[in-house]
């Protein structure tokens, strides 16, 4: 499956391995990519290479100083993609971050010592089922189950903090703030973020953004449809928005948003 990656993709992973192995020799016992690379969907510009490494203890400072360096390297060699990954041990995996303490990541071209991030049950399943083992066992044989019904209800739980949360600022940000408007970005992390939920919800599956958006094409009423395509097309890397205001822009994608929670509070409820 490693074959199968885009050449860009393989480079920077191989460089990574590379330079890993050099500064400590050994180090990872486990490494695994999930996420949109692993599902074979994805965009070089916009798409993250979400990895798990796995050590057998947790890496003292002077590991992740080396491994910050490693990363260092790999980003002045290639721009994008961005590397986005953990470092955990193997108790750890297919835990909540309720049950662990923080670990080291990297993120957004920084490492950071402890954290919790993408320690979620959704991580664990992506990885489960869509997962590509470069070190290590394969996916399935990884020593950890994840609870569907638990899954489900950390999604709800992120549906009525974190996402309302990010309607609610989006809505009422200041006036003489950029976010007035929203970017196309922004209508894109919203639109299709969401959307992957909804798929999750009606489909008991998980997906990438992109078919996410085009689930909801097939599903959702033709009046969000427009908004659903502009988020697609810039996931697509086309540029210029179809919508001419972006004030309209920023509303379609809010209200659609709140139209999609509201269908997933009822899928709850059925």
């Amino acid at each position: 499956m490693f074959q199968d990656l885009h050449h860009s993709i393989q480079d920077i992973l191989k460089l990574y391995m590379e330079l890993i192995d050099e500064v400590q020799p050994g180090l990872l016992e486990g490494l695994y990519i999930y996420g949109s690379v692993a599902m074979g969907d994805y965009s070089l510009q916009l798409s993250d290479i979400d990895f798990i490494a796995i050590t057998r203890q947790r890496m003292g400072n002077e590991h992740i100083l080396a491994v910050e360096e490693v990363h260092r390297k790999v980003r002045r060699a290639y721009k994008k993609p961005n590397l986005n990954g953990i470092y955990i041990t193997w108790a750890e995996l297919g835990k909540r971050a309720e049950e662990v303490e923080p670990f080291p990541y990297y993120c957004e071209e920084r490492m950071h010592h402890a954290g919790y991030f993408e320690m979620n049950l959704v991580t664990w399943y992506g990885l489960k089922t869509h997962g590509i083992t470069l070190i290590g066992p394969t996916t399935d044989e990884l020593p950890y189950e994840v609870s569907w019904q638990q899954l489900i209800q950390d999604m709800q739980h992120n549906l009525q903090t974190y996402w309302k949360s990010w309607i609610k600022r989006s809505r009422y940000v200041l006036k003489d703030r950029l976010g007035l408007y929203l970017f196309r970005s922004q209508v894109e992390w919203g639109v299709l973020g969401i959307s992957r939920l909804y798929y999750t919800f009606k489909e008991q599956d998980i997906t990438s953004k992109r078919l996410a958006g085009q689930y909801a094409l097939r599903v959702v009423p033709e009046q969000w449809h427009p908004i659903i395509k502009d988020a697609i097309a810039y996931r697509e890397g086309i540029r210029g928005s179809s919508y001419r205001s972006r004030a309209i822009r920023k509303a379609d994608a809010l209200s659609y948003m709140e139209y999609i929670i509201s269908q997933c509070a009822k899928e709850e409820s059925q």
